[in-house]
């Protein structure tokens, strides 16, 4: 039975929620939209970068965690909310690994995830004053502004991916931020636009690396230059 009172609480679970599955019915049911995404995102890589095992195993991340999102807004049980926060949190930093390795080495891709990590640690030291998205916000636009402007020497293109993907990225924490305020206005709340503008994020993200080979910058460049 749905445990309502344990975990994140949102509109929904305080106006609409009920204890049978699907305990938040618009939160769960949005959820189909990060599947959709994770799964296009497949389809696009191996469209255009068949070869790209890494960003298969992205789509998978992206895919998996719609399904793990939609566990935990359907059962509100407490081992679901793991599925729903893990495989995110793997999409992200695996994201930012493989975006870095597309711009430097191994090792210069490790330094910068390791960086990235450091400043998550860094952010968690503030989830109780904030959300813990909110928290982690500065964090996540410092490296992907440093990603997208190193992308931008290569590709123009790429580059326009990663501003469209960090933008909708901030487009969906507004609507998780203001949900429990959106309640005044629309019963469900506004979480629902959190999984589908992050989940578009996610997906454009994909297609911004399938313009950058995982090379060598020196390599890189002028095929970059000639996708322009």
């Amino acid at each position: 039975m749905a445990q309502l009172g344990f975990g994140p609480i949102y509109c929904e679970t305080m106006t609409w929620a009920g204890t049978s599955f699907p305990a938040e019915p618009v939160n769960t049911v949005s959820n189909g939209a990060i599947v959709l995404f994770g799964l296009a995102a497949a389809y696009m890589v191996a469209k255009r970068a068949p070869k790209s095992v890494d960003l298969y195993v992205l789509s998978g991340l992206l895919t998996a965690t719609g399904v793990g999102s939609g566990l935990w807004h359907g059962l509100r049980e407490p081992w679901a909310l793991a599925f729903d926060v893990t495989p995110g949190l793997l999409f992200l930093f695996a994201l930012i690994f493989c975006w870095a390795r597309r711009l430097w080495s191994y090792a210069g891709a490790a330094i910068f995830l390791l960086a990235f990590y450091l400043l998550f640690q860094y952010s968690r030291e503030y989830w109780g004053l904030v959300q813990r998205w909110v928290a982690l916000a500065p964090v996540v636009i410092v490296a992907a502004g440093a990603l997208i402007a190193q992308t931008y020497v290569y590709s123009k293109r790429a580059a326009l991916g990663g501003v469209v993907a960090l933008s909708s990225a901030l487009a969906a924490l507004f609507f998780r931020t203001i949900d429990l305020d959106a309640c005044a206005y629309v019963p469900f709340g506004s979480h629902f636009l959190w999984h589908i503008l992050l989940s578009a994020a996610g997906f454009v993200g994909v297609l911004t690396l399938t313009r950058l080979p995982a090379r060598s910058p020196k390599a890189a460049a002028p095929a970059a230059e000639a996708a322009e």
